[in-house]
């Protein structure tokens, strides 16, 4: 009986202990599965892709597509981006890392080799968590932009397939910091080509660890760390060149713009050509302006008179002179409104200047008048006509400056008098001459 005792206390013994191995076992397993539960419900470290909007408040354009493009028809072209990854704040000697002359483009602004964005952020808290996951540094980005987007043959290098016009050439993809786009002004109206760079507009930025900052307005995006998911580095772009456009208007019979031609008469244009002297050919555009919403040019070259001539096709339609035939056979021409000389979605781009230019104008146009007792049918003369005229404050970036010339035109008219008559001398004549009586 003892022994039955004793291995029933035995037996009580080690089903104990098996007990308090189970129970221990599910201890463990219950601290398993709360550590577990506890990873499961804080918010994981999300790897967030980089992602643009842009918005052009006036017109733009591609390299080799002259004409002018709004918003919307920017996402055809794209525009590039620069950016720079950099541990701190960004500074002279960082390299574009990040991005290199990133064409952005579509309809959702998207780019072919996605970029996300550093993890760490300044205060350590990478999650924004009670409990946060660390960070061993403060990464951030800068981010500059540029427009129309042209391609580079070499990004060591810097450099475009065409360097005739337009956007020529990059800083190279090591070169310590500001990114710069080389430009070249064509005399060419079919080669015009708008230069536009990047800025903010004073967005408030939010990141991932609870701080907020708003990047200064008109100036690149400096310095950003990851946002919050969803948002877009959107771009504004200006305009780092100044635009130069040609309007006519007639003066009939009056001083000031304005009146009406008579029946059967038209003035039409010929060619224009335009002069402007001391305008730099080559200059560089640096995406890191130092002044806001104004464009940062160095290493200007080239300064020489452009010669300029609009002539054919580059000139409006409606004004284009259609050559010796009858005024009823000419387009509109030239009328008491002012309107644009050049072809639509065609205009001058240069340098920007702010010293005072002086522009010398010089206008070939016909006044045909129909007359049905002339031997052609009409009579057309001849106006070569040219003016020097003065942009004080030079050529603004940003800026429509506008040349109108106003032909002025009066008709030839007749007036007369008759004299009346006038007492002459008075002779006699004897034929023959009377005598006397006695």
């Amino acid at each position: 009986m003892n022994n039955r005792l004793n291995t029933k206390m035995i037996n009580i013994t080690n089903n104990k202990s098996i007990m308090k191995k189970i129970m221990t076992l599910a201890a463990v397993a219950a601290l398993v599965l709360s550590a577990c539960a506890k990873i499961e419900t804080e918010k994981p470290v999300i790897d967030e892709p980089i992602t643009f909007g842009a918005y052009s408040g006036n017109a733009i354009t591609k390299a080799g597509t002259p004409g002018e493009m709004t918003t919307d028809s920017l996402h055809t072209p794209g525009f590039g981006v620069f950016a720079y990854q950099t541990t701190g704040d960004y500074s002279s000697s960082a390299k574009p890392n990040f991005m290199y002359n990133t064409r952005v483009y579509g309809a959702s602004w998207t780019y072919d080799i996605i970029k996300y964005w550093p993890n760490q952020v300044a205060n350590g808290d990478t999650d924004g968590q009670t409990d946060p996951a660390q960070a061993v540094q403060a990464d951030k980005v800068t981010f500059f932009a540029y427009a129309p987007y042209v391609a580079h043959n070499s990004a060591s290098a810097g450099t475009v397939a065409d360097t005739s016009y337009g956007i020529i050439g990059f800083t190279k993809n090591d070169d310590s910091g500001d990114p710069k786009v080389t430009y070249k002004v064509s005399d060419d109206l079919d080669k015009q080509v708008d230069l536009l760079w990047g800025v903010s507009h004073g967005e408030t930025w939010t990141n991932v660890a609870g701080g907020t900052n708003t990047p200064t307005t008109g100036f690149p995006y400096y310095n950003l760390q990851k946002p919050a998911i969803g948002t877009a580095i959107k771009f504004y772009f200006r305009h780092a060149l100044a635009q130069i456009k040609l309007q006519a208007v007639a003066a009939y019979n009056q001083v000031a713009p304005g009146g009406t031609a008579q029946d059967g008469v038209k003035i039409t244009i010929k060619q224009v050509e335009l002069t402007v002297p001391g305008m730099t050919q080559t200059a560089v555009l640096n995406l890191n302006n130092t002044a806001a919403n104004t464009p940062k040019w160095e290493s200007e070259s080239g300064s020489a008179s452009l010669a300029l001539t609009v002539s054919g096709s580059n000139i409006n339609s409606l004004l284009l002179d259609g050559g010796a035939v009858a005024a009823a056979s000419q387009p509109t021409g030239v009328t008491g409104t002012a309107a644009d000389v050049i072809t639509s979605g065609k205009y001058y781009t240069v340098i920007p200047t702010d010293a005072s230019t002086t522009v010398t104008v010089k206008i070939t146009y016909y006044v045909t008048t129909d007359d049905a007792d002339l031997k052609d049918g009409f009579s057309r003369v001849e106006n070569v006509i040219s003016h020097d005229v003065t942009f004080a404050s030079g050529f603004a970036a940003g800026t429509k400056n506008t040349i109108l010339m106003r032909l002025g035109i009066s008709e030839v008219k007749f007036d007369a008098v008759v004299e009346d008559w006038t007492v002459g001398g008075t002779e006699n004549v004897d034929l023959p001459v009377n005598t006397a009586g006695a």
